[in-house]
């Protein structure tokens, strides 16, 4: 992961117990995290303009603090006082997309996915990995990736370490690193591709499955809270279930991503990426909302 990537990492992390901090305050139950935001803090205060990310995210609470008292106000008449503020962060990163989750007394939870922005965008919705690739796309790119990591093993001339070691030899020489990159860009848009395709010939019946995965939509527990320079945005996936239509499809390819489709929309933008550097990390791919 880019120093960029880490640092845009750690504001997520921060702004995430942030709001799990909030909610402790405001219904008095203990904060388990206070070491992990006192480092996260310090993490982005490293960086040039770290102060005034931080302020940003301050900001942005501050926004979004009466939003979050009334969700969760109606939350505990209907599952109980909150018992529990639980970070989940990137743990779950297939299986939900939530980050922060309140349990209650009657041992359910409320789940929030959170997004702090400086613009008025909305955030990467999804991050899938190759395995959920394969399995909602029909496709198998193991031997491709496999592939991909033997060339580069061959150029730096090591066949033994862990992949971890290469990645670290690659990000510690410049050349190497341009290498990787570009090796990597043969099979990112190999992939890219292969998922344009692989998605296209989904029956409708399996694409309505993979859209309705990726906004986590049947989750009557998930809020999906966006606050950026516009505002506050707060939604349920669950109300916005797409409904089978024969309408759905993949256009607008580039090498690296396109545009899903819905009744002649562009609903969805798909990015074909790895996960910690393009060549050195494995694939994945990020579904934004448009």
């Amino acid at each position: 992961m880019d120093n960029k990537s880490k640092s845009n990492r750690a504001q997520a992390d921060y702004f995430e117990l942030l709001v799990g901090q909030n909610i402790c305050h405001l219904y008095n139950i203990t904060f388990s995290y206070s070491k992990d935001l006192a480092e996260l803090s310090n993490k982005v205060l490293e960086l040039p303009d770290g102060a005034k990310r931080l302020k940003l995210q301050n900001n942005n609470l501050i926004k979004l603090k009466p939003e979050i008292k009334k969700i969760l106000d109606y939350e505990i008449t209907e599952k109980g006082k909150i018992i529990k503020v639980i970070w989940t962060g990137r743990s779950l990163i297939v299986q939900s997309t939530s980050d922060i989750e309140t349990k209650h007394i009657k041992n359910k939870k409320t789940r929030f996915s959170i997004k702090s922005i400086k613009s008025g965008g909305s955030g990467t919705m999804k991050n899938l990995g190759l395995r959920m690739l394969q399995k909602y796309y029909n496709i198998d790119f193991l031997e491709q990736q496999k592939e991909m990591w033997g060339k580069l093993r061959e150029y730096i001339g090591d066949l033994i370490s862990s992949k971890s070691k290469i990645k670290a030899k690659a990000q510690s020489n410049q050349k190497l690193l341009f290498w990787a990159k570009m090796n990597g860009k043969i099979y990112q848009k190999e992939l890219n591709n292969l998922c344009f395709s692989a998605f296209n010939n989904l029956s409708n019946h399996n694409k309505i499955n993979f859209l309705n995965f990726i906004t986590d939509c049947k989750d009557n527990n998930l809020y999906v809270v966006i606050v950026n320079s516009l505002g506050v945005n707060i939604y349920k996936p669950i109300d916005k279930q797409n409904e089978l239509t024969d309408n759905i499809c993949a256009k607008q390819k580039t090498e690296t991503g396109y545009t899903i489709f819905i009744n002649g929309l562009p609903t969805y933008r798909v990015q074909t990426n790895n996960t910690n550097g393009i060549g050195i990390s494995g694939f994945c791919q990020r579904i934004f909302m448009i």
